[in-house]
């Protein structure tokens, strides 16, 4: 479940006790403070939670209006802490704001990337940057750095890496696929450091631990193989486009900050450079007052390292920096778009426009949730291994691991289509390669060279109870799914086996956490309603006209 998702759906459902009525247009069903709440919001709520039309009852529609005054009240408490104010809700807004200025400038044409990739460009692009070549990548994710020792540990006790990521890794996604990831050739790669890595790296070896978004993880590469250009043709044309479009981009930032005085600072960006070459591939580490110097200087405002700092990290794709030229060129790239972007964009009026100001307004709030719910909950958990054993205890069966079957599976929506894949394979075909390019399963799945883990026959119908029945190594299908026909292989089978504590705590964290969480988040907004009572008013005869 996502951060922002869980933070809705995690809301306790309680009801108002503070009903008045007063004379208000007949679409407004609820109040909280100046807020109103009509019944088109209602409904876009309740069709959004309540897909299946047997849900479609007047007592789920008013969950829903309870769930939509929780998520009033909790702006209400986040405005109150000045939270609009924090550092990381106004760093994501900002953000935000450069990336829809610059979506509207394409739309306008005043930034224009020639969108047309030959498929002969194409070709030379695949041949000089060696997409060729594919690494399959496994991965073992930790919350904290502490919990990478304990997969180095194992590691190196000579444990298998596959068993490791299904008893510590806390990546729901991947870790009871034991950590697979899937094929990935350095198309797959924002970082270039990461890509240099993981492609520099032998088959078999470990790299990391690697800080993520989500934590800190250890990566192995299990294997490498080469693929065609014609299986590589339209991702590669993707890349392409979008390296056209950041070009583009690049010129127009680089003309923004020629329109203004620039003053370079030698002895900041020699320094700057000194500690990102020092670094490599990890954070650079400054001395005192260091961060304090600038760059640049700009009609009076000082431009410092320590903004640089702020406005790279922020970047999802950092450029690589070797040169005095390539960092001066980076920097007054990432000045234009942190400061002068803005600008322009304000003195276009495009902040004005309604689909650009309701994107904005709809991410403060998202912002604004998370990080009062971080403040309130997140910030607050606290739990020892004390705590994890009692859990795992009386947990005990969910962390029983069920018996599992691995299977490679192709699925496409003609039966003829699948007739001719499956004598593909049974003459030699490569089936990894096949399921890349024709499953319709997901990009994920596809990636991964169309490798499943049934943990459940039911889960997956009658590809579940045929899969159960087959033996190792059997090719069977085209089976007929509710999804397409299916043709899979049987790669292992494992029983069902019950673990120790030790080999199920990342598991035992991740969901202890979760849980916790959830609890204190649900105490945390009955306070909040019964606090902000006074300024919550639902109009019941409204709603009873509305209701199904």
């Amino acid at each position: 479940m996502s951060h922002r998702l869980g933070i809705i759906l995690t809301l306790f459902f309680i009801a108002c006790s503070n009903s008045q009525e007063h004379d208000v247009e007949s679409t407004t069903l609820a109040t909280v403070g100046n807020v109103k709440i009509n019944t088109e919001r209602l409904q876009r709520a309740f069709h959004a939670l309540y897909t299946n039309p047997s849900e479609r009852t007047s007592i789920n529609e008013r969950k829903s209006l309870d769930r939509l005054i929780d998520i009033e009240v909790l702006l209400l408490e986040a405005r109150k802490r000045n939270l609009h104010n924090d550092i990381r809700v106004k760093n994501k807004v900002l953000e935000t704001e450069q990336e829809l200025l610059l979506e509207e400038l394409f739309k306008r044409g005043v930034v224009s990337g020639n969108e047309n990739v030959t498929t002969e460009e194409a070709r030379e692009y695949f041949d000089r940057y060696h997409i060729k070549e594919e690494r399959r990548v496994s991965r073992i994710l930790i919350a904290s750095p502490t919990g990478i020792d304990r997969v180095f540990q194992r590691t190196h006790a000579g444990e298998d890496f596959a068993a490791i990521a299904i008893d510590l890794s806390e990546d729901g996604e991947t870790a009871m696929q034991g950590g697979d990831i899937g094929w990935m050739s350095r198309l797959s790669f924002k970082s270039h450091i990461l890509r240099r890595q993981v492609f520099n790296t032998p088959v078999g070896e470990l790299l990391g631990p690697i800080q993520e978004p989500d934590g800190y993880s250890v990566m192995k590469i299990v294997d490498t193989r080469n693929v065609s250009f014609e299986s590589a043709v339209a991702s590669v044309k993707e890349v392409m486009v979008k390296q056209k479009q950041a070009l583009a981009t690049f010129e127009f930032l680089e003309n923004l900050a020629d329109r203004v005085q620039i003053r370079e600072h030698a002895e900041g960006i020699q320094l700057l450079l000194t500690r990102l070459s020092q670094a490599g591939k990890d954070t650079p580490e400054f001395k005192r007052g260091e961060l304090q110097q600038p760059l640049f200087t700009v009609e009076g405002a000082k431009w410092t390292l320590e903004h640089f700092m702020n406005a790279m990290h922020s970047e999802r794709d950092q450029a690589e920096i070797r040169t005095v030229d390539d960092l001066r060129s980076y920097a007054k790239r990432l000045y234009a778009f942190k400061v002068q972007l803005p600008k322009y964009g304000r003195e276009q009026g495009m902040l004005e426009i309604d689909t650009i100001a309701d994107a904005l307004r709809r991410v403060e709030r998202e912002e604004l949730l998370g990080r009062l719910r971080d403040q309130e909950v997140i910030e607050q958990i606290d739990f020892d291994e004390s705590d994890e054993r009692e859990y795992f205890r009386k947990n005990k069966d969910r962390y029983t691991r069920p018996e599992r079957t691995s299977i490679l599976e192709l699925l496409v929506d003609d039966r003829d289509q699948a007739l001719k894949l499956r004598t593909q394979i049974e003459k030699g075909g490569d089936f990894d390669e096949l399921a890349r390019r024709y499953s319709k399963r997901s990009t994920r799945i596809r990636r991964a060279g169309g490798r499943i883990q049934l943990l459940n026959p039911d889960k997956y119908g009658k590809l579940g109870w045929e899969a159960k029945d087959a033996k190792v190594g059997e090719i069977v299908g085209p089976i007929k799914t509710n999804n397409g026909y299916s043709i899979f292989k049987v790669l292992k089978k494992i029983p069902e086996q019950e673990v120790e504590f030790e080999q199920a705590v990342g598991r035992v964290r991740a969901h202890l956490r979760q849980d916790l969480s959830e609890d204190y988040f649900v105490e945390f907004v009955s306070e909040l309603r019964r606090q902000y009572k006074d300024q919550i008013v639902i109009y019941e005869k409204n709603l009873k006209a509305h209701q199904m």
